[in-house]
């Protein structure tokens, strides 16, 4: 089912002032004098709606002669957001299950050579596929494209952040004159002009990625060598993660996550390197949660209660629980320009949104980063005797004759690695 997003403004002349494609009739005001009503915002407030408990009803359409005083029509509200202009008024989003006009419901099928708009881009190979997906006379000019980009002299800008500004404006006056191409349905589409905006800015990175790169990892070097060499430092003193600040009972070696890191410095383009540092965090956050259902688990088995098993798949680690562990991993996946990484992204990132998760990974790396600059290696806590780096044979037939129901993350990959161990010591024998 598709969705649409209205917004309600809650004071009669608070500006509106972000930046969002949408449609006069679909940001409402409060009418002046009648409550629970509102009306659209274009210049002749042409539309007039009534809220109804969970509906809106549009009474008046005075832009529309073929809309009927006895027709009828009516939107379901499906849930509320809140959200904050740039002057701090908040407005109401209300998720639709239509338009707010009738003229706006999509009545024809896209003629677009059936372009595919559920899908994600992640790559340049798939932004260049998408933007010469539809017919030719329709297509973003790529060729000009690469001719303005071509024109671009990094010397002429002070900043990174002027570069930013005169790209996403760039960005921009060729996402308009893409989505001018295109039929009415498909200019509305949330989906294509999301994809548009991303393929745009991956294509351009691309082709400017070595030289911006180049530039901001010359200019943040400093930076750079300071965190590689704490993270030296670190590797050297065989540094464990409650060292580092987290829970003994969730210090847990994380090695799908320090691979995925691992391959932070291969990734080009602002896009990639945040859709590893993603990659990276959910797979901490999985292996946390593997832990805790394989110790449920274990646990119900023998004790018949599946209700804790549920509730430890429900169960999130809190940013204050993650940033120790982010730290640990970027330790031992030892990125070599995390520094420049993470102001690159932040800098020629545009389409990132709060709601898809990108934007809360860059900000969690940002944290722990900073957390790793101020910490003093020298004085560092002493290592918890639960968390082990190596299992002497001495304690392996405890931990694996061991049944304490009271374990957690920590000891469950103790136990694992244990048994891995016992078992390959077993499979030597039987070939001797």
């Amino acid at each position: 089912m598709f969705t649409f997003h209205i917004i309600v403004l809650e004071e009669y002349n608070v500006p509106l002032l972000f930046y969002i494609h949408i449609t006069y009739h679909h940001v409402l005001k409060p009418h002046p004098e009648l409550t629970l009503h509102y009306t659209s915002t274009d210049p002749n407030n042409s539309n007039l709606y009534k809220f109804e408990d969970t509906t809106i009803r549009l009474l008046k359409c005075q832009d529309d002669e073929e809309q009927k005083q006895d027709d009828e029509y009516n939107v379901t509200i499906l849930s509320i957001e809140k959200g904050y202009n740039k002057e701090f008024h908040m407005y109401n989003i209300f998720i639709v299950d239509k338009p707010l006009h009738h003229k706006y419901i999509i009545t024809e099928r896209l003629q677009d050579d059936n372009l595919p708009l559920n899908r994600i881009i992640t790559c340049y190979k798939e932004a260049v596929e998408f933007l010469n997906a539809p017919i030719e006379e329709k297509r973003c000019s790529l060729e000009e494209l690469r001719m303005d980009l071509r024109q671009i002299q990094l010397s002429n800008f002070e900043s990174a952040e002027e570069l930013s500004s005169h790209l996403q404006e760039l960005t921009r006056r060729y996402w308009a004159s893409t989505m001018r191409k295109q039929s009415l349905d498909l200019q509305r589409d949330a989906r294509y002009q999301k994809l548009l905006s991303t393929s745009l800015e991956v294509f351009m990175m691309h082709h400017l990625h070595d030289e911006i790169y180049s530039v901001l990892s010359d200019a943040l070097e400093q930076d750079d060598v300071y965190v590689k060499t704490k993270i030296d430092q670190l590797i050297y003193m065989g540094v464990t993660p409650d060292q580092l600040g987290a829970s003994v009972s969730m210090a847990i070696s994380l090695p799908a996550a320090i691979v995925e890191l691992a391959t932070l410095d291969a990734r080009e383009g602002p896009l990639e390197k945040l859709l590893c540092l993603k990659s990276t965090l959910e797979l901490i956050v999985a292996e946390i949660k593997g832990a805790l259902a394989d110790i449920e688990t274990k646990n119900d088995e023998e004790s018949a209660d599946t209700k804790s098993s549920i509730e430890s798949l429900k169960y999130t680690p809190s940013t204050d629980d993650l940033i120790p562990l982010v730290m640990y991993v970027i330790v031992k996946a030892r990125p070599m320009r995390i520094v420049t990484d993470l102001h690159y992204i932040n800098n020629f990132l545009w389409s990132i949104s709060p709601h898809d998760g990108l934007s809360y990974s860059l900000i969690t790396f940002k944290t722990a980063i900073s957390a790793l600059f101020e910490i003093n290696s020298q004085s560092l806590p002493s290592r918890s005797y639960k968390v082990k780096t190596e299992l002497p044979i001495g304690e392996l037939f405890d931990v694996i004759t061991g049944t304490d129901k009271d374990i957690t993350p920590l000891d469950r990959q103790i136990h694992q690695l244990a048994t891995m161990l016992e078992k390959s010591t077993q499979n030597h024998e039987l070939l001797i």
